[in-house]
């Protein structure tokens, strides 16, 4: 998603994306951290920074209400 997308969500579905994401994520992280290895590794790399995007879009919504 591009931050001009993110930016239009609601506080809402902004939590909803991120705990799916984090869900993502951490299923990603337990498959490349065992014997199976992960299909796509850098798609570890691209969640974490739509993570830290959707933190930080929701943090500044938050503080400017």
């Amino acid at each position: 998603m591009k931050i001009a997308e993110i930016k239009e969500l609601s506080v809402e579905e902004l939590a909803a994306l991120i705990r799916d994401k984090e869900a993502e994520l951490c299923s990603l992280r337990l498959k490349h951290n065992s014997t199976q290895g992960a299909e796509n590794p850098s798609r570890i790399t691209v969640l974490r920074k739509d993570i830290a995007q959707l933190l930080t879009v929701a943090n500044q919504k938050k503080v400017n209400q």
